[in-house]
């Protein structure tokens, strides 16, 4: 009986954080002036939609083209 109450309890109390997680945005927005944006599992990627991002990537991609 003891056993069968334990589970109980744990699968009452696992329900609240499932429904949270459900909840939470899964993207954190970030502005478009940051140079990198992470999401909620922390990948990081080049915000393209920076200015300087752009230009600097739009440089290199030259720079690379002329060597080839």
């Amino acid at each position: 009986m003891t056993r069968l109450f334990q589970r109980s309890v744990k699968h009452v109390l696992a329900v609240p954080g499932k429904f949270m997680q459900q909840m939470v945005q899964k993207n954190i927005q970030q502005s478009d002036s940051s140079k990198i944006t992470t999401d909620a599992n922390g990948a990081a990627t080049l915000n393209m939609s920076n200015k300087q991002v752009r230009e600097s990537m739009r440089a290199r991609m030259e720079e690379l083209a002329s060597k080839g």
